[in-house]
């Protein structure tokens, strides 16, 4: 949360005001540091209900642990809030499903937190992709150690390493993936995932595989151990690569047949969260110069939570 604080003081000023900060108490002495340094003129509640009600508010920013956005996202709108969760936004498709119905009838947004979906970097990429003829192969992988991994070693649990709480190399890194590609190419017609387990049964690396009807994606991320992030988009007329997690997207290079290879970099830079706060602000304050379509991410969101359950079925 410090993380979004510090970037809305720093490049919303004057555009996006912090009028709340929901704490547990255990969290509540932080909380006030934080919003006394980014959010002087906020107020930071452990009722959440009483900041649903006495913070006035255009959006909720849902990002606590995986497994309560569901039941934090459907409070927020049922108070007339648009809400902008992080992900994934559900745990199952039902839950997902009972969002965007709640959002319809309240009449307010419910927008998924994945900055990719509103980088217009991605937007170009989407173009390309177009342009390069048959997909066959996409490739993913997104590599962190976590900084708690050596604490779960020795047998402390902490929420992103806990089944109960939705926790997970899937529901932590490789859903940025998963998001990547089913907001290119839709939905998958198969899903498998292989993993490595720890000690509670967690998956703490995985390899993700989505068959397409022209192609195969293969999705990997690890929590346990580091390496090379990076994305690769095979076609039959050119290949596009990716450095970085592809979460990020800051540039990409596309190579096609017979060409010299095209470097493409976002217009402008800002900090990664930019991209979906802005167009969420652009949203109700000036839609004419809004980029996203409504309809569009929350498909994405919908497709991934179906993704997701289709793949801890098996």
């Amino acid at each position: 949360m410090g993380e979004v604080l510090e970037m809305l003081s720093q490049e919303f000023e004057g555009k996006i005001e912090v009028t709340g900060i929901y704490a547990r108490e255990k969290s509540v002495e932080h909380a006030i540091d934080l919003c006394m340094k980014y959010a002087p003129n906020g107020f930071v509640f452990t009722d959440y209900d009483r900041m649903l009600q006495e913070a006035e508010a255009d959006y909720v920013y849902v990002a606590n642990a995986n497994h309560v956005h569901h039941e934090y996202a459907l409070k927020a709108m049922q108070s007339g809030h648009n809400v902008l969760v992080e992900k994934p936004i559900t745990v199952t498709r039902v839950e997902m499903e009972e969002l965007i119905d709640c959002a319809i009838q309240h009449c307010v947004y419910c927008l998924p937190a994945f900055s990719l979906l509103y980088n217009p970097l991605y937007r170009q990429l989407q173009q390309v992709v177009q342009e390069l003829g048959t997909p066959r192969m996409v490739m993913g992988h997104y590599a962190q150690r976590s900084s708690r991994y050596d604490r779960y070693l020795k047998g402390e649990m902490t929420p992103v390493f806990d089944p109960q709480m939705a926790g997970g190399s899937m529901m932590d890194l490789n859903i940025y993936n998963l998001c990547f590609t089913i907001g290119l190419f839709g939905p998958p017609r198969t899903v498998a995932y292989a993993r490595n387990l720890g000690f509670n049964g967690i998956d703490l690396s995985g390899t993700l595989v989505c068959h397409y009807p022209t192609s195969v994606a293969t999705l990997s991320a690890s929590k346990d151990s580091d390496g090379w992030s990076h994305g690769c988009i095979q076609c039959e007329d050119g290949w596009i690569e990716i450095p970085g997690p592809v979460s990020v997207l800051n540039e990409f290079t596309v190579h096609r047949r017979g060409q010299e290879p095209e470097q493409h970099t976002l217009p402008e830079q800002h900090h990664r969260l930019w991209w979906e706060f802005e167009e969420a602000r652009r949203l109700i304050e000036d839609q004419q110069q809004c980029h996203i379509i409504v309809p569009y991410v929350t498909r994405v969101a919908q497709e991934i939570a179906i993704a997701l359950e289709r793949m801890q079925n098996i």
